[in-house]
């Protein structure tokens, strides 16, 4: 009898710690940008982000005719930028310094939603023009 009561008590245990590690990994999962009540914002404003990429985006030897790229990335609740990544590269090495650019921003305010800071999902598309 005490080893079946044992068990039991054991299972419930098991049960209830898995419980807590799915909530905190659905806990953390960014938030689309849409989503958050307060969106997470670039210091200055879009303006200045846009400042930001075209001060220090370098256009490598770019053979298209131009477009647009787009990548992602995470805000974290401390604006720090994670997670880059190229959604849609233009070739030619476009994808990387635009992936370069953003891994080099600085802190963003942070997300919230409900009164608590969030991480957020950003897509930030970039126009290239063509260079001949």
């Amino acid at each position: 009898m005490k080893k079946n009561l044992l068990l039991v008590v054991a299972l419930f245990i098991a049960s209830f710690a898995s419980a807590q590690a799915t909530a905190t990994i659905i806990d953390d999962a960014p938030y689309n940008y849409e989503e958050v009540e307060v969106r997470p914002e670039f210091p200055g404003g879009n303006n200045e982000l846009m400042n930001f990429i075209g001060k220090n985006f370098k256009i490598p030897d770019y053979e298209g005719s131009g477009g647009t790229l787009k990548i992602a990335f995470i805000i974290e609740i401390d604006g720090s930028i994670t997670n880059v990544k190229v959604v849609k590269d233009l070739g030619d090495g476009t994808g990387a310094e635009a992936k370069r650019v953003i891994s080099s921003s600085p802190r963003w305010s942070s997300g919230e939603t409900r009164g608590k800071k969030v991480r957020v999902l950003y897509e930030l598309p970039i126009k290239i023009a063509s260079q001949g």
